[in-house]
């Protein structure tokens, strides 16, 4: 009997510890302030990441996170900023390319976008006034130079801080079948149903940039191929 009693007392905290669910944690907060890391006055192309798929594709999209971790650039005003960079494929001009900050829960990385020639220059660079809202980025697209052989996302230090709200819709899709009975027979059906919402975010110098490289003729950097 008292083996009955242990196992009567085990099972239900079993079952409890089981039930119990871990909250999910809370989305990352803008960061607005850089000072006390060490940042260079020129980005650096060693490290470039590539947007030249592994496999061959018509269109490739790379997303990167910027973290404490990701280098950084000092103006000569003494503003920082937090930086990557990208390498555009082979034939370049050949691409539509479209970059910009993902919008988080609460954030979106402030970003300006400057094209580099493989010697460094600067040939042109897309400020805010060039950005607009692409799907769910902050972004801006072009067409590389012939030229062109990189791409410098940096964080906007005149943005970064401010927050922009947004009205936005939000649609729940219920999918369901309904039985055939004897006048009819059985269908699925799909019920839509819209709310608006307010909401606020925050540009960050940190937070998602997102790149999508599309090859007008044959695939990314191969503009002959099939």
């Amino acid at each position: 009997m008292k083996l009955l009693k242990y196992f009567a007392v085990i099972v239900p905290l079993v079952i409890l510890q089981a039930c119990a669910t871990v909250p999910p944690p809370p989305p990352p907060m803008a960061v607005t302030d850089l000072s006390g890391k060490t940042c260079a006055t020129e980005p650096s192309t060693t490290n470039a990441v590539s947007l030249t798929p592994v496999k061959k594709q018509i269109v490739h999209t790379v997303s990167t996170l910027v973290d404490v971790k990701s280098p950084c650039l000092s103006a000569g005003d003494g503003s920082l900023s937090n930086y990557v960079v990208y390498a555009i494929p082979a034939s370049g001009e050949n691409h539509t390319i479209t970059v910009g900050g993902v919008q988080e829960a609460i954030r979106t990385f402030a970003p300006t976008v400057t094209l580099l020639q493989a010697d460094g220059k600067v040939t042109r660079t897309f400020g805010e006034d060039r950005f607009a809202l692409l799907g769910n980025t902050l972004g801006v697209q072009f067409r590389p130079l012939p030229a062109e052989r990189f791409i410098v996302v940096q964080s906007n230090p005149g943005l970064v801080g401010q927050s922009v709200a947004t009205v936005e819709t939000r649609i729940t899709s219920t999918y369901g079948y309904a039985a055939p009975t004897a006048y009819s027979y059985g269908y699925s059906y799909t019920h839509e149903r819209g709310a608006d919402g307010k909401h606020e975010r925050t540009f960050s110098h940190e937070g998602y940039i997102s790149v999508t490289v599309q090859a007008a003729t044959g695939k990314v950097g191969l503009p002959n191929e099939k």
